[in-house]
C-alpha cells in the first residue's frame, strides 16, 4: 500500500483517542471523535505547537498555547490567531487497519 502509513488497529482508538505519526517529515495527529477518524497535521499553523497537547471538543482541536480552534473534518481554522486551515489528510481503514494516506 504505497502512500499509505499505518497508525494503529481501530480497536485501540477509543473516542477522543489520537496518535500522532510522522511521515515524510510531517507529524499527523490522528483522531477518532463522533464515530469517525480524522488525520490533521499536528503543527498548529499560526505558530509552532503541537495540537497533540491542546483540547479536543465537538469535532475541533484547540492549540494549546494561543487558543487557535480547527475543524477535524477540514482543517478549517475556528478561532484565530490562526489564518489558514490545518493540512488535512485521507484515513483508510481496512481490515480493522487504520491507515493514513501521504
Amino acid at each position: 500500500m504505497a502512500g499509505l502509513i499505518r497508525v494503529c488497529r481501530l480497536e485501540e482508538l477509543g473516542e477522543g483517542d489520537y496518535r500522532v505519526v510522522e511521515a515524510k517529515g510531517v507529524q499527523i495527529l490522528v483522531v477518532k471523535h463522533g464515530g469517525g477518524v480524522y488525520a490533521v497535521s499536528n503543527i498548529c499553523t499560526h505558530q509552532y505547537a503541537e495540537l497533540s497537547n491542546g483540547f479536543l471538543l465537538e469535532g475541533t482541536i484547540t492549540c494549546p498555547i494561543h487558543l487557535s480552534r480547527f475543524r477535524l473534518d477540514t482543517g478549517e481554522v475556528l478561532n484565530p490567531p490562526a489564518t489558514k486551515p490545518l493540512p488535512t489528510y485521507k484515513v483508510v481503514v481496512k481490515d480493522g487497519e487504520v491507515f493514513v494516506e501521504v
